[in-house]
């Protein structure tokens, strides 16, 4: 953005930080919705990342135009085909007091910030969380499966909040620095793990309240994140994370809901982006062994907790000649939702613990319940019912007595 514009814009209250990296992508639909609310306050920060700011500009001109002031454009060179570099230099850039970050394919319904702010200054939150859907159709994102009821302050371990991998809604800027907060350097896919992971332990964590969303798009040309990679650069941020002090500090029960996390989701996506393992080179199917062992050395319960499938998928995996095709079977029986072993934990024992598979399926079914525009009104309704319910037992005691 051009001195003038900085000149002429009012102080911003947000920075929804877009990093574009191929001009081919949708980026004035990005931007645009953004800066559609008639809110100075709010900005876009565009970050042209290994491009010249007058390309970007140039496909933005309509917006900035229209919009004088609310966008703020600046140019990064690093060279690294990796989301973080341009998202940490945009945080690190801001001068807002809340952030957030977006794909440069993606859009926000027109209310989204506007409800993500007023709940993080409500709430004086670190954080609020997305509702975040996908494409045209709007299917919803279920994750985190937090507890049903819960619409305050999020638990770590009994919220699952490890299951929402990208800090997608707002952020408090103080608290990035307070919690020293930091995207992996270079990574081209997993960057926010160690970043989400310090964020949801250590902050103040709420759920969005409105309707509004965040809305992902899968139109967008080839994306660094989606670039067919080794399994051992691919997750190399689970390393990272693990490594991390804050993370090695944490007890038992984030441990286990963490582990339990990168073994359903991190792991499980790079077996079935390889059709189902069976696509594995030995050098990947070495690197995955190494990764099981890790996790299972940071919680040694956690793989016990997912489906039978699922554990017998892992333990395969961790065989010095795993059979792929048994890889492969054992992963889509855990998607066969109707079966036992898909839906019993590998030990008994933890069939109704908080991130076993029984309790974990439930609270993931339940999420579309607790988005739903009317489950404010039903959740006020039950609470008036169970309270009436007290108070007319402890009357009919009293009148007893």
């Amino acid at each position: 953005m051009s001195g003038s514009r900085r000149e002429n814009a009012a102080a911003p209250t947000v920075d929804m930080i877009v990093a574009v990296h191929d001009t081919r992508r949708n980026i004035r639909r990005a931007v645009g919705s953004i800066v559609d609310v008639e809110d100075p306050t709010i900005r876009a920060f565009v970050v042209c990342h290994n491009l010249t700011r007058e390309e970007v500009e140039e496909e933005l001109a309509p917006l900035i135009d229209a919009r004088p002031g609310r966008i703020r454009v600046e140019v990064l060179a690093d060279g690294i085909p990796s989301p973080s570099g341009p998202f940490n230099f945009g945080m690190a850039a801001s001068d807002a007091t809340y952030v957030g970050i977006m794909g440069s394919d993606d859009e926000l319904d027109r209310d989204a910030i506007s409800q993500w702010r007023s709940r993080a200054e409500a709430t004086q939150a670190d954080a609020v969380i997305a509702k975040v859907v996908r494409g045209p159709l709007r299917n919803l994102v279920r994750s985190p499966p937090k507890r049903l009821w819960r619409t305050g302050t999020l638990d770590f371990a009994r919220d699952r909040l490890s299951y929402r991998s990208a800090p997608l809604g707002l952020m408090r800027r103080d608290a990035i620095s307070r919690l020293d907060l930091r995207l992996l350097d270079g990574a081209r896919n997993g960057g926010d793990l160690p970043f989400v992971t310090r964020l949801w332990l250590g902050g103040k964590i709420v759920p969005a309240s409105g309707l509004a969303a965040y809305v992902e798009h899968a139109d967008a040309p080839v994306r660094v994140t989606h670039v067919a990679k080794p399994v051992a650069e691919e997750l190399s941020a689970i390393k990272a994370t693990l490594d991390d002090v804050v993370v090695q500090g944490m007890g038992i029960p984030e441990r286990t809901a963490l582990a339990t996390k990168l073994l359903r989701r991190n792991l499980t996506d790079s077996v079935r982006k390889r059709s189902g393992g069976s696509a594995f080179t030995a050098g990947d199917c070495a690197a995955m062994a190494e990764f099981i062992g890790r996790v299972d050395a940071f919680s040694p319960s956690a793989r016990h907790m997912l489906s039978r499938a699922q554990a017998r998928m892992f333990d395969e995996l961790t065989r010095p000649e795993p059979d792929l095709a048994a890889v492969a079977e054992h992963d889509a029986a855990s998607n066969r939702y109707r079966t036992l072993d898909a839906i019993l934990p590998a030990r008994a024992k933890y069939l109704l613990h908080p991130q076993g598979q029984p309790r974990f399926m439930a609270a993931t079914a339940l999420i579309k319940v607790g988005s739903s525009r009317y489950f404010p009104a039903a959740r006020a309704v039950f609470v008036a019912l169970v309270s009436a319910a007290v108070v007319g037992v402890l009357a009919l005691a009293f009148w007893r007595s």
